[in-house]
């Protein structure tokens, strides 16, 4: 291929790519996950938990949780089990967290990582040192200066974290 023609695919190609990293930005700057203390106090049905939690989710990650998801969060512990078909803050404090680790960690993982920080301290404030950490990440996320250089390194990173997570996990470190 000429290479004038690659060059001019290339830069095509990278405007793309900071267009669309652009519009991520932006995306999470408006984002922000709920607080403990914001999450609904009244208990929810799975309709009303599906919206909930999709209201946040979607922004994010542009996946929605289905009933099956839940179902299936529940029965394998990762999820308590709902009292008479209504779910609680806890459960959609749960839900949450299960769904934004659920691309990066195996349920096993999430769970056991779940049980660890529930081991220290109640829902309420291991949830809201999870979304705090979330939040900040997403801020930071904001004013970093993306480039080729720093997608791999952020590729990487998000490997050698992943790693180091599943084997903290898996020690109950």
């Amino acid at each position: 291929m000429n290479p004038h023609i690659c060059a001019i695919i290339f830069v095509l190609r990278l405007k793309e790519l900071i267009k669309i990293k652009d519009d991520t930005v932006k995306r999470f700057a408006r984002l922000s996950l709920p607080l403990y203390a914001e999450l609904p106090s009244l208990n929810l049905y799975m309709d009303q938990v599906i919206d909930e939690v999709n209201q946040f989710l979607v922004p994010l990650t542009e996946t929605k949780i289905t009933k099956s998801m839940i179902n299936s969060y529940v029965k394998q512990g990762l999820v308590d089990r709902p009292e008479k078909k209504r779910y609680s803050k806890q459960h959609l404090a749960e839900i949450l967290v299960v769904s934004l680790m659920k691309p990066i960690l195996s349920l096993d993982t999430i769970k056991k990582a779940i049980a660890i920080a529930l081991k220290l301290d109640p829902v309420d404030k291991a949830y809201g040192q999870f979304i705090h950490a979330f939040n900040d990440e997403l801020t930071k996320t904001q004013s970093q200066h993306l480039n080729a250089e720093n997608y791999q390194r952020m590729a990487i990173r998000s490997l050698l974290y992943k790693l180091l997570v599943e084997e903290m996990v898996n020690k109950d470190l």
